[in-house]
C-alpha cells in the first residue's frame, strides 16, 4: 500500500481525506497541536501524528517512511510551515502538492498588508470590534488605543488560546471562545450581543467561513479589515486528488 504524508490542521483535511479514501493509501496526517488531533477526520486508514515540525524534521520523516508524496492543506497564512514542507518535498525528491482554499475579498473591504497594518488601521474607527484573526496574533492588536475595552477576539477553545489573551492582557469578558467555521447567522448573533462595528479577519475562504464573516459585516452595516493573504501558487481539491491518483498510476 502506497503511503501519503498530509499536513493538516485545517477544515480541507476532512474533505481531503474523504476523497483520497478510494484510493486505498495508507494516509499519515500531521497536525500541529492536540486540538488539531481532536478534530482529525477517523477512520480511512489513517493515522495522525502530533507535533510542530522544522526543515530538518519533515525531511527526516519523509525519508524514514517512504511516501510517494506529501500534500501541504496548511493554512493559507502558515507561511514558515509551508517554505519548510515545499523545501523538505523538494530535497527528499517526493511530489509536493499544495492545497489552496479559494480566494474573494469583497471591493468593500479594507485590505491591511500585515497583522500590525490592521491595527493601526483600527486606531482610525472607533467602537467594538471582533477579532477573528487567531489567537496567535493577538500581540500586535494590543496596540490599538483602548484596546481592552474595545476588542474582541474570537479563539479556539483551548487552553493555549485562552491563556494566550490573558497574558496579553484582554478582558475575560470579551474572550469568545469557540470551534468554527461558523454560519453568518451566528456571526449576526455575536455581532449584535457585542455591538460590533468592525470585524478584522484573514481571507480564509469558504472552508474558513469567510464568505459567512463578510455577509454578516455587509447586513449589519459593519466594518471588515481582511489581512491580505501571502501570494502562493496551489491546488483546488479536485486538482490534489487527480494529482495523486496519476503519481500512483507512475510509481505502480
Amino acid at each position: 500500500m502506497k503511503k501519503l504524508l498530509i499536513f493538516g490542521g485545517t477544515s480541507e483535511e476532512h474533505a481531503l481525506v474523504r476523497a483520497l479514501a478510494p484510493l486505498g493509501l495508507d494516509i499519515t496526517l500531521c497536525v500541529a497541536s492536540d486540538y488539531g488531533r481532536l478534530m482529525a477526520p477517523a477512520g480511512h486508514n489513517m493515522r495522525v501524528e502530533t507535533g510542530r515540525l522544522d526543515l530538518l524534521q519533515i525531511r527526516e520523516l519523509l525519508r524514514r517512511e517512504g511516501f510517494v508524496g506529501v500534500v501541504d492543506a496548511t493554512h493559507p497564512y502558515a507561511v514558515e510551515a509551508t517554505k519548510n514542507i515545499r523545501a523538505a518535498a523538494f530535497e527528499s525528491g517526493v511530489s509536493y502538492f499544495r492545497l489552496l482554499r479559494d480566494k474573494s475579498v469583497p471591493k468593500s473591504a479594507v485590505i491591511a498588508a500585515t497583522v500590525q497594518d490592521a491595527a493601526e488601521k483600527l486606531n482610525g474607527t472607533s467602537g467594538n470590534v471582533l477579532l477573528t484573526t487567531g489567537s496567535k496574533e493577538l500581540a500586535a492588536f494590543t496596540a490599538v488605543r483602548d484596546f481592552k475595552n474595545r476588542l474582541y477576539p474570537r479563539v479556539l477553545p483551548t487552553a493555549e488560546s485562552l491563556g494566550a489573551c490573558m497574558r496579553h492582557g484582554f478582558l475575560p469578558n470579551h474572550i469568545i471562545a469557540m470551534h468554527g467555521p461558523f454560519s453568518q447567522e451566528l456571526n449576526i448573533a455575536l455581532m449584535r450581543q457585542f455591538d460590533i462595528k468592525t470585524l478584522v479577519t484573514k481571507d480564509g475562504g469558504a472552508l474558513g467561513g469567510f464568505p459567512e464573516k463578510v455577509g454578516a459585516a455587509e447586513e449589519l452595516g459593519a466594518g471588515l479589515i481582511v489581512i491580505r493573504r501571502p501570494e502562493e501558487d496551489g491546488l483546488t481539491l479536485g486538482e490534489v486528488v487527480t494529482g495523486v491518483a496519476k503519481l500512483l498510476e507512475v510509481t505502480a
